[in-house]
């Protein structure tokens, strides 16, 4: 069964780990979810690493909870102190900067284990559907590239209405291929990727029958098909995790900028690249949850413009989510004046 996607028992881990009450709205929570604040020499600050020594408390990641905290004094109570304004003002000015640092102070797979079980709690655990036709999805997935799904669907289903059989359109002319699926854009380009896609394994195989990758190591798949045009890391990853049900972690546009604002990659990371970076990470048995589950985040709360971070499941894992929200913020606040 190596490289079959397993889909494990759901546990939850974060039931193992210490609790704490957060000060600001009283809800407790593991301390990963957690900021701590600690009073040493008679200064209160954050302690983001939670190395400091002295009497602490904790806050969830959010700028509310902390001004609540502060407010209702229960950080006084908690620390048994006082806050004077200039201490006040400089645990706000603060507050972005130690919030970001304590959750890039969490081990990055340990993160996107907890990120996974958040999503889960929140969306459910997709479950892998069973085995789909390989080369169907090949193409399916070329002609998705720099499209939308309806766009896709159409043109795959003018194609397979134009030529029933994969070896018809192996032989036809690629101008007409390009005529069928003009819906999915660089109908060009994407047609003579396909006739030569299809040419190629028709060739080195003798059929167009694919089912037996299933059965290969998902290395091994890769490493081949990236050989071909417009077959690249994203492709033949999609293939593998729909597919065969391996545990390969594809990253789409949606993963790929979810991926940057958890700051598990660079801003200017490739999608390539952070495939490569993110699989390690990605719990085992969970690449097809955690891929479906951050492509429904993308499409819902957490899209390219206006993130709707305030109801994100992840928002307190999330380096970016404070200064996301504040930056929409600040974008509404303009706009009405």
């Amino acid at each position: 069964m190596s490289g079959r996607h397993l889909e494990l028992e759901r546990t939850d881990k974060t039931s193992h780990l210490p609790i704490r009450t957060c000060a600001g709205c009283g809800g407790k929570r593991s301390k990963p979810f957690l900021l701590r604040l600690v009073k040493t020499l008679g200064e209160i600050a954050f302690d983001p690493r939670a190395k400091g020594v002295g009497r602490g408390c904790y806050v969830c990641r959010n700028a509310g909870c902390l001004a609540r905290a502060i407010s209702r004094r229960a950080v006084q109570r908690a620390l048994s102190c006082t806050l004077s304004e200039s201490a006040r003002a400089a645990l706000t000015d603060d507050f972005i900067q130690a919030r970001t640092e304590s959750i890039l102070a969490l081990q990055p797979s340990g993160r996107l284990t907890l990120i996974t079980e958040q999503l889960e709690n929140r969306f459910g655990r997709p479950v892998w559907q069973g085995r789909e036709n390989p080369l169907d999805n090949l193409v399916l997935t070329v002609l998705s590239q720099s499209t939308n799904d309806r766009n896709r669907d159409q043109a795959f289903a003018r194609l397979r209405q134009r030529y029933p059989h994969w070896r018809q359109v192996m032989t036809a002319e690629v101008a007409d291929i390009a005529d069928a699926i003009r819906p999915a854009g660089l109908a060009n380009q994407k047609s003579s990727r396909i006739r030569d896609i299809l040419q190629w394994v028709h060739t080195t195989y003798g059929t167009f029958d694919l089912s037996f990758l299933c059965d290969e190591a998902p290395e091994e798949i890769k490493n081949t098909f990236m050989q071909l045009k417009g077959v690249g890391i994203k492709t033949i990853s999609v293939v593998l995790m729909f597919c065969c049900g391996a545990d390969v972690f594809p990253v789409d546009t949606h993963v790929h900028r979810i991926c940057k604002r958890l700051h598990f990659v660079g801003e200017k990371t490739s999608a390539e690249k952070t495939h490569r970076q993110m699989q390690p990470l990605v719990p085992a048995g969970k690449s097809y949850s955690l891929h479906m589950n951050l492509l429904k985040l993308g499409r819902t709360l957490c899209t390219a413009r206006k993130p709707r971070c305030a109801e994100c499941p992840i928002r307190d894992l999330c380096p970016s989510a404070e200064g996301l929200s504040i930056k929409e913020k600040s974008h509404k606040d303009t706009r009405r004046n």
